[in-house]
C-alpha cells in the first residue's frame, strides 16, 4: 500500500498541472479526461467545475468511510451527494483543487479511488442484502471484498484496453446484475455446499451482451484464479487499437462461445499455477430482535433474522441532500442496534440500511419520509444525464422528474406501474436494456428540426435465471413521455392488470403508435 500511494502522489500532481492547462484552455477536455478518467474525477460539461467518483468497496460504508464523507460536506459546502450504479458516490460542482484534495486524503485514509474510471477495473459490486435477505444462497460481501483487494494491489501495474467490471450476487435476485457484467459470481448451493456460478463477458451499453455461463461450478476460495485469468486474457486480447471494440465481451462475439470459453479456460489453467486462493470468511451473525413485526412493501424488506428489517432510501434520481444523508448517519449512530446496522449504497442509486429492529425502521421512515419514494415508479432509475455528463445526450435526471410531477400533479397515486430506468444515452448507466420498462436518449430529426426524444424499449430483467434484454418498440418525443405512460397507467387501471400482462396486448402498440416519432 505504501508504495501505490507514493505513486499516486506522483500521478495527483500529474493530474493538477494537466487540469490547470485544462481550466486555462491550452488542452480539450478529451485530453484532460485520458488523465483525470483513472482518478475518477471528470470535469463537469461546460468545463467550469469537477466531479469526483469515491469507490465504496461493494457499496458498504465503514465508519471511516462515513467520516471522510461527512468531513468532505463540511468542508467544501457540498449540498447532494450521488450514489452511482456501480456502488459509488458522487459529488458534484466542485472545483479542480477540492477534487483533488479530496482524493489525497482519501488515499490517505486508505479510501484508493484509483480506478473508478479509465481502464482499470471498477468498483467490485456486492448484493445489498448479503447476509440479511431470506432466500439467499450465502453472504457473497467477504468474497467481493478480497476480490477489491486483489485489484488494488496491483492497481498502479495496470494497462488494460478498457475497463472490467466484476460482481457478486447472493442468489436469485441478482441485485448486482452477475449475469449482465465482465465477470460474475452467482452464488449457489449444491448438496449442502457453497458454490458460484460463473458469467462472463457481459455488459450492457452498445453491443450489449448477457455473460455467458461456465459449464461448471467453482469453490468459493478459487474464485482469484478466475478473477486473473480474466484480466490476463483481456490485457493479450483486448483491443488497444479501438476504444469501442475494448471490452471483452467483442472478445466473445469475434471468437464464438466455444472458442471463447476454450481461450478463457486456458488462462484459468496458467492461473492456477499461482497461490491465489482466499480463506473461507467467518460467518457475521445478526442477532434476532424482539421488537414487533411490519409488513413489506416497497420500502421495508423483512429480513431472515427474526425481527430484522431492511429500510430502502429512494430519494429522486438518487440525488440526496447532504443534510439528509447526516440525518440518517445520526440515527444510525445513535439506535441500539448500531454494532449490526449497515449503510449500504445500491445499484439503484439509492441506500439499504441493514438489521434494523422494528421500532427502529419505522423510525428512519419517519426521518426520511419527506423525501424517501414509496412507489416503484417514483423509485424510478436515472443515470446522471446532461448538464453534468460529458457525453450524454439527453436531461435524465429531468425526464424521471418530469414523470414523478405529472403523475403527482395528476393525482395517479397508485403503485401500478413498474420501475423505469432511463439512460442519457446508448451507454446504459441507467440500466435501461434490463427494465422492464426503459428509456435511451437519443437526438433525433422530426420536421426539419434535431429535437429531444428517447427510445422506449420493454420487457429486460436481471433475475438469476431469467436474464433479458429489453426490446426497443419505438422512438417519444421528451415531452410526451409523461402522457404516454399516464395512458399506460389508466389502461393498467381500467383493466385491473399489471404492466407485465399488458405489454403484450394490442393497446400498448395502439399507444406506440399513437405517441411514436418517425
Amino acid at each position: 500500500m505504501a508504495d501505490l500511494k507514493v505513486f499516486l502522489d506522483e500521478q495527483i500532481q500529474i493530474l493538477r498541472e494537466q487540469g490547470n492547462k485544462f481550466l486555462k484552455r491550452e488542452i480539450t477536455m478529451h485530453d484532460f479526461k485520458k488523465v483525470s478518467g483513472k482518478f475518477g474525477i471528470y470535469a463537469e460539461r461546460g468545463g467550469e467545475s469537477f466531479m469526483i467518483r469515491i469507490k465504496i468497496p461493494s457499496g458498504v460504508f465503514t465508519s471511516k468511510s462515513i467520516q471522510l464523507l461527512q468531513g468532505f460536506i463540511k468542508k467544501y459546502n457540498i449540498d447532494n451527494i450521488h450514489p452511482t450504479t456501480r456502488q459509488a458516490i458522487q459529488l458534484h460542482r466542485l472545483s479542480l483543487e477540492n477534487v483533488l484534495d479530496i482524493f489525497k486524503e482519501c488515499v490517505e485514509n486508505d479510501l484508493i479511488g484509483y480506478g473508478s474510471g479509465g481502464n482499470f477495473p471498477r468498483n467490485v459490486t456486492s448484493s445489498p442484502l448479503s447476509n440479511v435477505e431470506k432466500d439467499e444462497a450465502f453472504n457473497v460481501t467477504p468474497y467481493a471484498n478480497y476480490v477489491s483487494d486483489y485489484f488494488l494491489q496491483r492497481m498502479d501495474t495496470y494497462v488494460l484496453p478498457r475497463k472490467i467490471k466484476v460482481g457478486f450476487s447472493n442468489g436469485k435476485s441478482n441485485l448486482s446484475n452477475t449475469t449482465l457484467t465482465d465477470l460474475g459470481f452467482l452464488a449457489t448451493i449444491k448438496d449442502g455446499q457453497k458454490y458460484f456460478r460463473v458469467f462472463v463477458a457481459g455488459g450492457l451499453g452498445k453491443s450489449a451482451q448477457v455473460g455467458v455461463e461456465l459449464p461448471y461450478l467453482i469453490e468459493p476460495t478459487k474464485i482469484l484464479y478466475y478473477v486473473d485469468a480474466l484480466v490476463e486474457l483481456f490485457k493479450e486480447n483486448g483491443n488497444y487499437e479501438n476504444r469501442n471494440k475494448a471490452r471483452i465481451r467483442y472478445i466473445l462475439q469475434e471468437k464464438g462461445k466455444d472458442e471463447f470459453l476454450s481461450l478463457y479456460n486456458s488462462y484459468i489453467e496458467k492461473s492456477k499455477n499461482k497461490d491465489l486462493d482466499i480463506e473461507e470468511p467467518q460467518e457475521t451473525i445478526i442477532p434476532e430482535a424482539n421488537e414487533g413485526i411490519l409488513e413489506e412493501n416497497n420500502n421495508i424488506i423483512e429480513q431472515k433474522q427474526k425481527g430484522r428489517y431492511t429500510i430502502i432510501i429512494k430519494p429522486i434520481g438518487g440525488i440526496i441532500s447532504s443534510k439528509d444523508f447526516n440525518n440518517i448517519i445520526d440515527f444510525i449512530e445513535n439506535t441500539n442496534s448500531s454494532k449490526y446496522v449497515s449503510l449500504i449504497a445500491t445499484m439503484e442509486e439509492s441506500f439499504y440500511v441493514n438489521n434494523l429492529d422494528a421500532k427502529e425502521a419505522k423510525k428512519l421512515l419517519e426521518i426520511c419520509s419527506h423525501f424517501n419514494q414509496t412507489t416503484k415508479l417514483s423509485q424510478s432509475l436515472s443515470c446522471i444525464g446532461v448538464p453534468i455528463c460529458q457525453i450524454g445526450l439527453a436531461q435524465s435526471q429531468n425526464l424521471l422528474n418530469s414523470i414523478i410531477s405529472h403523475f403527482k400533479e395528476s393525482n395517479l397515486n397508485k403503485d401500478l406501474l413498474p420501475k423505469i430506468h432511463i439512460s442519457g444515452c446508448p451507454n446504459s448507466c441507467g440500466r435501461h436494456q434490463v427494465a422492464m420498462i426503459g428509456f435511451m436518449g437519443k437526438r433525433k430529426m422530426v420536421d426539419g428540426e434535431i429535437v429531444d426524444a428517447y427510445e422506449f424499449s420493454i420487457d429486460g430483467s436481471f433475475e438469476e435465471n431469467n436474464t433479458r434484454l429489453g426490446k426497443p418498440i419505438c422512438d417519444i418525443l421528451v415531452k410526451d413521455i409523461p402522457h404516454f405512460l399516464q395512458e399506460v397507467y389508466e389502461n393498467l387501471e381500467s383493466k385491473n392488470t399489471d404492466f407485465n400482462t399488458f405489454k403484450d396486448t394490442e393497446n400498448l402498440k395502439n399507444l406506440c403508435d399513437k405517441y411514436c416519432v418517425k
